[in-house]
């Protein structure tokens, strides 16, 4: 919790302002810190502000209510109706604003999938198809958002340009390596420097089949987003409240007080989850070998290719076996490794746990090395009695990896 206490929205949102004016203000709160984040600011929001708030499943605080927001939970990875209707009525009281109101949007991850409005020619199951083709291919988040922006009606810039010429102003949490703010949520409200070829070339590259009508619009470049000379996104600002880089940083000050040497590899680390799990435990061993008592820190969001599909586990216990196997048990070294927002890809735990033995428990290298291969990372450390359980954090600011030598 040390480390989270940064990115959670009842701090990160303590200071933030927004503008002033003297229509109407209308909020939009959409991700998996959608009710958090409201609950942060909710006692300073004008009298006759608005709206709705789209959240996962089973991530609304405990207690949340508003009589002047209507709360909607919807189905994350992949979009269901529920987010559909919220899209539309999101894109319905953009279009009532006028230029003297204001949307207020209050974006955290997740929103993507929580906020599907397909683009014209584009059916929800269209949508869902190819979003779980995206799941599975191992794209980055990045690519990922590039392709959802361009097949959608509210993504890259569309909100905003619906409500001009009423101003928006989009407070974020960012769940992206780098931080792009164009791409927290897809940016509903923020101009898109990408294009109808990006996303062609990314749909390419991973092999991921499209409706030919939906790749002929492509080409013809007709789902081309609102880019940053568009008159209507010349009202839009945008700004970040927290960010992987701060439960970095928290973290590093809570293993320095133990007595730990900080090596920081990264706040923004992709790529495959297997792959830098066994690059950090070759580190591991290294240090380890010279004598150090170190803390290897990392964030980001790496990628897990998905060759069963019947497997279970995310990309933070997919890392930590990789992790786990190259270490082999070595004592001396521990960690863990967990998804910010309570939950590793779509299962239960947060992520899991490595420690001398932990390969052992999970009936040895053999079982661990087919558990990897099927993609049933949470199987093993659930053999093993490893993984991290936590729910819901009510922030979400990418994982947070950290491997303990000495």
């Amino acid at each position: 919790m040390r480390a989270l206490a940064p990115a959670l929205p009842d701090q990160a949102m303590r200071d933030v302002q927004w503008p002033a004016v003297t229509g109407r203000t209308y909020i939009l709160a959409a991700g998996k810190a959608a009710t958090q984040m409201v609950a942060a600011i909710h006692d300073r929001l004008p009298d006759n502000a608005e709206g709705l708030v789209v959240t996962r499943q089973g991530y609304a605080q405990a207690g949340f209510a508003s009589s002047r927001l209507q709360l909607v939970e919807a189905s994350h990875p992949v979009p269901d109706a529920a987010g559909a209707d919220a899209a539309q009525s999101a894109l319905a009281a953009a279009d009532s604003l006028g230029e003297e109101d204001l949307l207020l949007v209050l974006m955290s991850g997740g929103a993507s999938a929580l906020l599907p409005a397909p683009a014209e020619g584009i059916s929800l199951s269209e949508k869902q198809a190819i979003t779980r083709a995206l799941l599975h291919s191992g794209a980055p988040i990045g690519e990922m958002n590039i392709v959802r922006k361009h097949l959608s009606a509210i993504k890259g810039g569309r909100l905003a340009a619906r409500a001009w010429p009423a101003a928006t102003h989009m407070l974020a949490i960012s769940d992206i390596p780098g931080d792009d703010i164009a791409m927290i949520g897809s940016g509903p409200t923020v101009a898109d420097p990408s294009t109808c070829a990006d996303a062609c070339a990314i749909l390419d590259r991973y092999t991921i089949d499209i409706p030919p009508a939906l790749r002929t619009a492509l080409d013809a470049q007709s789902l081309e987003t609102p880019k940053p000379d568009n008159p209507r996104m010349q009202k839009a600002t945008a700004e970040i409240c927290a960010r992987p880089a701060d439960i970095c940083a928290a973290a590093s000050t809570a293993v320095a007080a133990l007595g730990y040497d900080v090596v920081m590899l990264g706040d923004a680390l992709e790529g495959d989850a297997a792959q830098l799990g066994e690059e950090h435990a070759q580190l591991a061993l290294k240090m380890q070998a010279d004598g150090r008592k170190v803390a290897l820190i990392s964030g980001g969001e790496a990628t897990v290719t998905v060759r069963n599909r019947d497997g279970r586990g995310g990309r933070c216990s997919t890392y930590l076996l990789a992790c786990a196997l190259a270490l082999n048990d070595v004592p001396g070294i521990t960690g863990f490794a967990a998804d910010s927002d309570g939950i590793d890809g779509s299962e239960d735990n947060a992520g899991a746990y490595l420690w001398p033995g932990v390969v052992a428990a999970m009936g040895g290298r053999d079982a661990a090395h087919r558990w990897l291969e099927h993609n049933d990372s949470y199987a093993a450390f659930a053999h093993a009695d490893g993984l991290l359980m936590t729910g819901p954090s009510g922030t979400n600011v990418n994982d947070l990896r950290i491997l303990l030598v000495g």
